[in-house]
């Protein structure tokens, strides 16, 4: 979001705190949370657990469950994936009680978004497919449905599935490019980049960095921006060019810094000290790459912990200090194992939660189908009724000729009383008495 509209909803919240709490105020601390939850996590966290508190107070369900949303956010953003995981089960309870599916999807992707955090790819990507499924399902807009493509995407390329990636990449940017989306397009020209990074296609992927810098810094976007410069710092690395390399890390790292986000500085400080590893800075890049590790092992960022350990090992190489190399190197094989084992253990707790909406939205479907059966039964006997009509009460009834008297006193031949009152009708025929008494005996009826 655009700084002038942050602006313009902090100066409504300023006039709204100066009435009674109500769902206006709660909707603005709301989107103030959502607007500021990339670029200020810690400002956003703020307005995201006023907005749940006042929600909660004033059973505003929706409104507590898109703050939930938020705080899931917020948190996996600084890496605390526990406290995220909480929030989004908070908000998945409230949006699947309410039936509302929109929500639903986005706490799909909040959840895919965390484990993407923690390098658990395959669960990510599991939870994004489902979010475009839901998305699919109640005919999102083009834009929401981007927003899945995109996420997809990043996925796939990260698992180095290139033709994957790019399908659902282009699909992402054919809409946001027409649509103008220019913050959702920031997000797609980074990875763009990554992903020509990959393919080694490294002057169209500093294309498309540039392209995402820029946008980023008009938004001011500092998690973006801070992102964006890692990005090509890793490219400048892989042109050999260390010196713009080591520029691109070191403001990328300081912006991590100021935004308090572990996962980037953990990963910055380490390219930070592998660049003045290769450069001979030893010490410098012992302090950078130990302030990396430390910080993953403390927020349990496997993958950013298999960085640093890598890098780590590189510099007590180059120090001579095998031994420490050796140290290293075993604890390397250790953490790999267990983020492969952590890997295997969510997609086993993905596959539960699975097989357990699956059956709840079984059994839901049978419940459905039985009270379309009954529905339809009841219809039946409905129509079944309406025809029937009944004749009720004594009926007067002449000893002679057999005339009945109707409502009005009026006597009729009793045959169109029955067709008058009721659905029966009436055809004629002779009985076996009748007929000998008008015909004889001698006479028979012809057979057919």
């Amino acid at each position: 979001m655009p700084n002038e509209e942050i602006i313009a909803l902090e100066k409504t919240l300023e006039t709204l705190r100066s009435e009674p709490p109500d769902l206006n105020l709660v909707s603005v601390l709301n989107k103030l949370a959502y607007a500021l939850m990339h670029s200020d996590p810690s400002k956003a966290e703020d307005f995201a657990l006023e907005a749940a508190d006042l929600a909660q107070k004033q059973e505003l369900r929706i409104e507590h469950a898109k703050a939930c949303t938020t705080l899931g956010t917020t948190n996996y953003e600084v890496g605390n994936f526990a406290e995220a995981m909480k929030y989004c089960r908070m908000a998945m309870d409230i949006y699947d009680e309410l039936g509302n599916r929109s929500g639903m999807a986005k706490v799909h992707t909040t959840i895919a978004l965390t484990y993407r955090s923690q390098g658990i790819i395959d669960s990510s990507l599991e939870h994004h497919h489902e979010s475009l499924r839901i998305k699919q399902e109640y005919g999102a807009v083009k834009d929401e449905l981007a927003n899945s493509y995109f996420n997809i995407g990043a996925c796939y390329s990260s698992l180095l599935r290139l033709d994957q990636a790019q399908s659902f990449y282009e699909q992402a940017r054919e809409i946001w490019e027409k649509s103008d989306n220019l913050e959702q397009l920031s997000y797609l020209y980074n990875n763009l980049g990554c992903f020509y990074g990959r393919k080694e296609e490294l002057v169209k992927a500093r294309e498309y960095f540039q392209k995402s810098l820029e946008i980023r810094v008009d938004f001011g976007d500092k998690k973006g921006i801070a992102s964006t410069l890692g990005n090509m710092g890793s490219l400048y690395k892989d042109f050999g060019d260390n010196e713009s390399a080591l520029d691109f890390f070191i403001r990328s790292l300081e912006l991590f810094e100021e935004l308090g986000n572990g996962r980037g500085i953990s990963l910055t400080s380490s390219c930070v000290g592998g660049i003045y590893t290769a450069q001979g800075r030893l010490a410098e890049a012992e302090e950078l790459i130990s302030k990396g590790l430390r910080i993953s092992k403390e927020l349990k960022f496997k993958d950013r912990e298999i960085h640093c350990l890598e890098s780590i090992i590189d510099l007590y190489k180059a120090k001579g200090d095998l031994e420490k190399a050796l140290q290293y190197s075993r604890e390397l094989k250790t953490c790999v194992e267990e983020h492969l084992n952590e890997k295997s253990m969510e997609k086993i707790a993905g596959l539960q939660v699975q097989s357990e909406t699956e059956k709840k939205e079984k059994e839901a479907e049978i419940y459905r189908l039985k009270n379309v059966d009954l529905s339809r039964t009841n219809n039946e006997l409905r129509d079944a009724l309406s025809h029937v009509k009944k004749l009720q009460g004594l009926l007067p009834i002449c000893a002679n000729c057999k005339k009945v008297r109707d409502d009005d006193g009026y006597w009729q031949q009793i045959d169109s009383y029955i067709s008058e009152h009721s659905d029966v009708k009436i055809t004629h025929g002779i009985c076996p008495e009748c007929f000998i008494k008008l015909y004889g005996k001698g006479f028979t009826r012809e057979q057919k």
